[in-house]
Parts: C-alpha cells; structure tokens; sequence
C-alpha cells in the first residue's frame, strides 16, 4: 500500500465525487461518516493518494456483539459462550477507479488490521461482516469470512485468524 495512506476520517478530506458503484455506500459517506466518527460511534478511516485529500477508499469499524443463537453461529466460533464480542466492520468501500488492481484486499486488510488491535486492547472474539449484497459476501468468503446460519449475509472471522493472517 505504498500509493495511499490510511488516516482517520477528518474535517480535511474531500468526500466529494467518491464513487464505488452503491449509492447508499457514497452517500453514507458524504452524509454519515463524518457524525459518526464525531459522535464515537464506529471509527471512520479513509485512504486517500500520498499528500492528498480526496477519499478514494473508506471502511468503519465498531465495537458489536454476536448472540450465538439468534445468529445461528457454531459453537466453535462462539468458543461456549451465548453472547460474543467483537467488532463490526460496518462499511468498506473502494473508488470505482481502483476496483480490479487488488486493493479490495489491502483495504480489507488494513480494516482487519485495525480490528485486531482493537481486540488486543479491549477484547473481542469475532470480527463481522454484513455484507451489502451477494457480490459482497463472495469477497468476504474469498478472505476467510465464514457465512453464519440465521442471518442473511452476514458473516463472520474469529480475531486469532485474522491476526494470523496479518503475520503471514
């Protein structure tokens, strides 16, 4: 990730013409993101080209909590207990622009990467997904995401995997 730096979501960035083909996903970003991250709410971070501002790429994360039966999540993933923390990755969106050159993946690693710290410092079992559409879920089952049983696309990655997968 060389072309781009992760920051957090500031005043100074131009969210203006950011476009990654779903419009709740642009406009979340143009008129949500920035009461979010103010209000503590999920943590907003944004790539964007070295040296410049405009957003080409953006993910949020939050803390959440998985219950085990209303999600249908196995027993291995909720490691016996009935209520699991974790943290959501609540959006994560890339410019049209850079879709196809492999920076889905970076992105989506920099995300894990935040969450996993996130779990060092405070904790959390499981890092989920709720993915926006079906084309979604694919990416995320490419990257280890594991489907749950009673909810709709949502799917989710024990921590320890996901910090397993940064070190390699």
């Amino acid at each position: 990730m060389t072309e781009f730096e992760s920051s957090r979501l500031e005043e100074g960035h131009i969210l203006a013409g950011f476009d990654c083909g779903k419009d709740s996903l642009n406009n979340w970003l143009q008129s949500d993101a920035h009461r979010v991250h103010a209000g503590s709410v999920a943590r907003v971070q944004v790539w964007t080209p070295l040296g410049e501002s405009k957003v080409c790429a953006y993910f949020a994360i939050c803390p959440t909590e998985v219950v085990r039966a209303e999600d249908g999540v196995t027993g291995s993933f909720a490691g016996g207990y009935s209520r699991i923390p974790g943290f959501l990755i609540a959006r994560l969106a890339l410019d049209k622009s850079l879709i196809g050159q492999g920076y889905g993946e970076q992105l989506l690693l920099d995300a894990l990467g935040i969450a996993v710290a996130a779990a060092e410092i405070g904790g959390g079992r499981l890092i989920v997904v709720d993915a926006i559409d079906d084309e979604a879920a694919e990416f995320y089952k490419r990257y280890d995401f594991v489907p749950v049983k009673k909810r709709e696309r949502r799917l989710v990655m024990k921590v320890v995997t996901a910090a397993e997968a940064l070190r390699n």
